[in-house]
């Protein structure tokens, strides 16, 4: 709760300096909504992890989405963003059988720093994009025979990406992109990479 509550206030002060024009001309604000799709690495047993929920049930809980903001230097962007995942697998490498799914829950906070190529200027672009991100999350499991396990992890690591964003009308952007995460994330020794599909509000 306060890693959203902190997210927000970053959202509010950049929405609020761009209306005061605190930053206008030198930057560009927006607010940001995507929707997210996490791709684990094939080479692991546990890449089976999917989603715990249908498209519309992850709406309503508030999963797989990511909202933050946006600050534009020019050819070089900040980003920040929140979001949170569920994930499940009935298997789980180690274990030879479970007796209900293996339930992976995370809340991440994204900070990445972005370098735009214009492909039509004010229109089109493609960009790169690297930083960290801050991961709390939480595995549950019961092993065949065995009482439940939930183990908690909270680290920190590095991720790049590369996107692309068009703005047909003007102001505001389409954008797709994907991150990858370097190194596995702990709970599930798997490498990470998740894909998004956004929406960038100009304020």
């Amino acid at each position: 709760m306060k890693k959203i509550l902190a997210l927000l206030s970053v959202v509010l002060f950049t929405i609020s300096s761009a209306n005061a024009g605190i930053l206008s001309p030198f930057a560009s604000t927006f607010a940001t909504i995507e929707l997210g799709k996490s791709v684990l690495s094939h080479k692991s047993i546990n890449s089976k992890f999917e989603n715990s929920n249908d498209f519309f049930e992850n709406l309503r809980q508030f999963e797989d989405i990511a909202l933050g903001g946006h600050i534009r230097f020019g050819l070089i962007g900040v980003n920040v963003n929140w979001s949170q995942t569920s994930l499940k697998n009935n298997r789980l490498n180690g274990f030879n059988s479970l007796e209900t799914s293996a339930k992976y829950k995370s809340d991440q906070i994204n900070t990445t720093a972005l370098l735009f190529l214009p492909i039509i200027p004010t229109r089109a672009e493609l960009f790169v994009e690297a930083g960290v991100v801050d991961i709390g999350s939480k595995l549950s499991y019961t092993p065949t025979g065995g009482t439940k396990v939930q183990r908690k992890s909270h680290e920190t690591i590095g991720l790049y990406g590369i996107g692309a964003q068009v703005s047909p009308l003007g102001g505001d952007f389409i954008r797709l992109s994907a991150q990858r995460y370097i190194g596995k994330i702990g709970l599930l020794d798997t490498n990470y990479t998740t894909v998004r599909l956004g929406y960038l509000k100009s304020f």
